[in-house]
């Protein structure tokens, strides 16, 4: 098993609640929060350690963004 690194960026769910995420680059994570029509007042991106073909790395390729 590889070890790879994802990025996350949260998602305003509307009713006070959050959602994940997941992309391959820390540049698509802020790309994408930045574009939210109703974002947050400070960065809300992060990254996790996961390894290849993990759930979250399987999402992070076939996000459609």
């Amino acid at each position: 098993m590889n070890k790879i690194k994802v990025f996350y960026a949260c998602g305003n769910g509307g009713d006070g609640s959050i959602y994940l995420n997941w992309f391959l680059t820390q540049d698509e994570a802020s790309d994408w929060e930045e574009s939210q029509d109703e974002g947050w007042g400070e960065d809300c991106t992060g990254s996790v350690e996961t390894f290849e073909g993990s759930d979250i790395h399987i999402e992070a390729l076939n996000l459609d963004k």
